[in-house]
């Protein structure tokens, strides 16, 4: 799975990238780093004008996807080089500068396009009724990780400099999530998951991923921070009716999913789903810098928390993994 959203109009290679082109092989070097890449044969011609047209600038990515025999590999060559720092966009025109609300508005709209990229594992196999046992409890055990992370993942956003009003949000929104895993705790003993365990809980790759990039987001680009709340906290009914109803199915004890609801339901009655909308409201400017930063870290963490739900599926879709999994 990849994020396929396109972030350039008309990209470029950096100022302090240098291009090589071999007979069978193109160098580029930024800094101390050097990057090889093989021509095939029967694309070399074609490839060698794609390069040019990077390292000339000005050039529409449209133009370069109309490429006959390298179109459609275009954009994701684009996005590795991207991805590597060394491509820019060399389209010019007026800086626009837009409103804090403006631009959450739009972001709304890149991240719902994102996730129709990325359906969830889960969920679907929640309302096709595939999803077992083993897989319900493994969902909690991986949300645990998320809720006791949350306070420490969110802690250093309240010591960066912002307005009166978005520290106040901020404060009350961390208060807020405190102690909540002690409802997952209460979840996961209903199944027979004892509180000792608890601390030496592992989780699965992509959920630490998920929590170290809201972490980091937090630390060092507050805009993302902000923007990436409301992926945490937003209402999905739909979502917990299914869950509900599939732990009735299983005759799993209302014990293990009561909590998990209440604890959704704790969100729900808190509005936690508006906090980005209300910290972007106190954002006075975002330039199109910010822009395509936060749009970037949006779509990736959707993606990642795709990948997230499809590797829980798999994990504890499997008989002989480890359920717990638990630290030595």
């Amino acid at each position: 799975m990849a994020v396929t959203t396109n972030f350039f109009v008309q990209p470029r290679l950096r100022e302090a990238v240098s291009l090589t082109i071999l007979e069978s092989s193109y160098v580029l070097r930024h800094r101390a780093e050097e990057y090889e890449i093989e021509l095939e044969p029967e694309t070399r011609d074609e490839s060698v004008r794609f390069l040019e047209m990077l390292s000339k600038g000005g050039v529409p990515l449209t133009e370069m996807e109309a490429l006959p025999t390298i179109g459609d590999q275009v954009g994701e060559i684009c996005r590795e080089l991207d991805r590597y720092g060394l491509l820019t966009e060399s389209e010019q025109k007026p800086l626009e500068i837009k409103t804090g609300a403006q631009f959450y508005r739009e972001l709304r709209r890149l991240v719902e396009r994102a996730r129709r990229r990325h359906e969830g594992a889960f969920y679907r196999g929640l309302v096709e009724k595939t999803i077992t046992r083993e897989q319900l409890i493994g969902y909690a055990l991986e949300y645990y990780h998320v809720v006791r992370m949350c306070p420490g993942l969110l802690a250093p956003a309240l010591s960066q400099h912002d307005t009166k009003n978005t520290t106040r949000i901020l404060q009350e929104f961390f208060s807020s999530e405190l102690y909540h895993d002690k409802l997952l705790a209460k979840s996961l003993s209903a199944v027979g998951i004892d509180e000792s365990q608890l601390d030496r809980l592992v989780p699965l790759p992509m959920t630490f991923s998920v929590c170290v990039s809201l972490g980091t987001y937090a630390r060092h680009h507050p805009l993302s921070f902000k923007a990436a709340l409301f992926l945490f906290e937003e209402s999905q009914d739909e979502f917990h009716e299914a869950y509900r109803q599939r732990c009735v199915d299983l005759g799993i004890p209302e014990g293990f999913y009561k909590p998990l609801l209440h604890h959704a339901m704790i969100n729900d009655d808190g509005d936690h789903e508006d906090i980005s909308r209300l910290l972007y409201a106190e954002v006075s400017n975002v330039s199109p810098e910010e822009e395509l930063t936060v749009s970037r870290h949006l779509c990736i963490l959707v993606e990642s928390m795709a990948l997230m739900d499809q590797q829980i599926v798999r994990y504890y879709g499997q008989a002989n993994n480890q359920i717990p999994r638990l630290g030595d």
